[in-house]
């Protein structure tokens, strides 16, 4: 297909989904210079495989649509460091995902994930991974090589278990594991040096690893609604910013 001819098919794309021409021009050469396109809460059911034409595109955020699938063609789009997916229907990601080696920013949240998406692997300057309210029930072992986090979101899903690779992740800043199913945290969540805040509100937590104590950076620790109620002895140094009752 023709360039001219995959731009057409988009404006016919967003003409069909009454996508206003400010979000979306209907000019050839401002769609091919777009660098941005947010396209957040406009019920979108498909996003057309010509997307790939629009190659300068740093940022594309589909929050909040009824997405069920994404294009293979996206892994074209090379030059995207973000890409926001956020309040969807995905259950998948294509393995092209895998192709976007400038990405730093992934959001997923409140989708229909059961596993985390294996093309994620490949994300090796991912920073920031977004996967609240999903249906994970467990973290794959390729998480813990995914060495440039600094934020990672869980909170929401099904996890009974914090596996030890999870101490890899040494330049995480902010954690957050709410609303899961952990009773315990590995004594390797003391390697994460660089940790500011660890949301563990509303688990099953019966007691923290002793770990947890070397964290110097941390600011923010949410144990709200969970078995314990008071800090041992070696944690008080934390008190005044441990949160137990929300």
């Amino acid at each position: 297909m023709k360039n001219d001819d995959c731009l057409a098919e988009l404006i016919v794309w967003a003409d069909k989904n009454d996508i206003s021409h400010t979000l979306f021009p209907r000019d050839n050469d401002q769609l091919l210079a777009l660098t941005e396109l947010s396209l957040t809460g406009l019920q979108l059911t498909e996003i057309p495989q010509s997307i790939a034409y629009l190659s300068q595109l740093t940022l594309l955020n589909l929050n909040n649509n009824q997405l069920t699938e994404l294009p293979e063609s996206i892994g074209h789009l090379d030059q995207l460091t973000e890409l926001l997916l956020g309040r969807n229907q995905l259950s998948a990601l294509p393995d092209s995902i895998g192709q976007l080696n400038k990405l730093s920013v992934l959001s997923l949240w409140r989708n229909e994930f059961n596993d985390i998406p294996g093309p994620i692997a490949k994300l090796s300057q991912l920073t920031e991974l977004y996967l609240a309210w999903n249906q994970l029930t467990e973290i794959p072992e390729f998480i813990g090589d995914l060495r440039q986090l600094t934020e990672l979101s869980l909170g929401g899903n099904k996890l009974t278990e914090l596996p030890e690779f999870i101490g890899n992740l040494s330049k995480l800043t902010d954690l957050s594991l709410w609303q899961n199913q952990l009773t315990e945290l590995p004594e390797s969540i003391g390697n994460l040096s660089q940790l500011n805040q660890l949301m563990l509100s509303d688990t099953q937590l019966l007691k923290l690893p002793l770990s947890l104590a070397k964290l110097t950076r941390l600011k923010a620790l949410s144990l709200t609604d969970n078995v314990i109620k008071t800090l041992p002895e070696e944690f008080r140094h934390m008190q005044d910013f441990v949160e137990f009752e929300s």
